[in-house]
């Protein structure tokens, strides 16, 4: 027996590799996105962004020691979970990097309310309805704006981060004339 298998499919052939590589590098191109960028620690700043056990988080505090006599300098930062609001923190050396979340912010009209969903249109009057009215003062801020005179114009500033969204600000929309 020459130990070939012929049960087994054969190897495609470059040619059909070649067909095969459009189709997979469409599928992969999305999922396969960076999320975040390496980054020294000693250039985070305060209000910056850094992911801490994959968990985006902003930064609140971060204090730099100096270096001892067998090692080097640290940074111990303190930070809140974006959507959690858990304070997390982490030590690290000051040349190492870390992981900063590549982050988002878009601005959406506000079309519709409706069983505790955003009907939400972008500039280019695309409607979204998959982000959920946030059940904090944001929340009763849109709630009330908009049941108090629905002609009015509020613009939903919605955060992205790691695949996650949450609605940070609202405001009512100012003519420009």
């Amino acid at each position: 027996s020459s130990g070939i298998n012929a049960e087994w499919p054969l190897r495609p052939g470059f040619e059909e590799l070649a067909d095969m590589s459009d189709e997979y590098a469409v599928e992969v191109a999305d999922a396969g996105a960076a999320q975040y960028l390496p980054v020294q620690t000693s250039s985070c700043k305060k209000g910056g962004y850094i992911l801490i056990k994959d968990q985006p988080c902003k930064i609140e505090n971060i204090s730099t020691s100096k270096p001892g006599k067998h090692g080097s300098a640290k940074c111990h930062i303190f930070a809140r979970n974006v959507f959690s609001g858990k304070t997390m923190e982490e030590i690290s050396p000051a040349h190492a990097t870390v992981k900063q979340p590549i982050t988002k912010r878009l601005e959406y009209n506000l079309c519709d309310i409706s069983d505790g969903y955003l009907a939400l249109m972008d500039e280019n009057g695309e409607m979204r309805e998959d982000i959920k009215l946030p059940e904090d003062a944001i929340g009763e801020k849109i709630k009330s704006s908009y049941e108090a005179d629905p002609d009015v114009q509020l613009i939903v500033t919605v955060f992205s981060v790691m695949g996650q969204e949450k609605v940070e600000s609202v405001k009512e929309e100012t003519q420009k004339n």
